[in-house]
């Protein structure tokens, strides 16, 4: 099979928020927190050595990559693949090609702000999850109420959690992030109207960065609970 370089869409709609191709001068991947919060996210989740675990929207695979450093079993998702990539399937978040319950995790960094429907993307992450199987997931929120965008607030992102069979053990603003990382992108591109895009613009301000630990319960949330 012939592995395509992952390259970044357009960004004059959407923005070069989420695109996994996006490094730094040292190569590392350009997204809040670098892979120093990638490190975190993982210890957190508890991935462990031998786990099965799916990187959703892995862009580049530095994540991946971090990932089978630890033993994890690690296998890449994402809509293009990147290059020279061994461990990696190219799929849609929301219709991953794995069996019902055959994963130990799920580790989605900048991907699920992304995709059109929130609770039907959970809903298929927790499908492929073992009951106990763990989510770990960091993205950016809206932290005063508004959700366009796609953006969730914390409650509305938790709760979609909930409602696809998850129980959230811990929900951690990491906001300050965002300023250090909004400063590197400016550095690299000039100004911030590439990364957010025409849908960003008034909306940056309201931004927060935080990080989601959750877990399959193996039972779907009643209706109205």
């Amino acid at each position: 099979m012939v592995l395509a370089r992952h390259s970044c869409p357009d960004p004059a709609p959407a923005g070069l928020f989420g695109c996994g191709s996006l490094r730094d001068g040292d190569g590392e991947p350009l997204r809040p927190g670098g892979l120093a919060l990638t490190r975190e996210l993982v210890d957190l989740a508890g991935f462990r050595a031998g786990d099965r675990v799916v990187d959703v929207g892995c862009g580049l695979g530095a994540s991946t990559r971090l990932l089978a450093e630890r033993g994890v079993a690690a296998v890449g998702v994402d809509l293009v693949a990147p290059h020279g990539a061994a461990a990696f399937v190219v799929a849609d978040a929301a219709r991953l090609p794995f069996a019902d319950q055959s994963l130990d995790g799920v580790l989605a960094e900048c991907s699920l702000s992304l995709v059109e429907d929130r609770r039907q993307t959970l809903a298929e992450w927790r499908r492929v999850l073992r009951r106990g199987g763990r989510l770990g997931l960091s993205d950016v929120y809206s932290r005063d109420g508004d959700e366009g965008r796609r953006i969730a607030t914390r409650g509305a992102l938790c709760a979609d959690a909930v409602a696809a069979g998850f129980h959230v053990e811990r929900f951690e603003d990491r906001s300050a992030v965002l300023k250090a990382w909004a400063a590197r992108f400016v550095f690299q591109h000039g100004s911030l109207d590439a990364l957010w895009g025409a849908a960003g613009a008034g909306c940056k301000a309201r931004l927060g960065y935080g990080l989601l630990i959750a877990v399959n319960t193996g039972a779907l949330a009643r209706a109205g609970a």
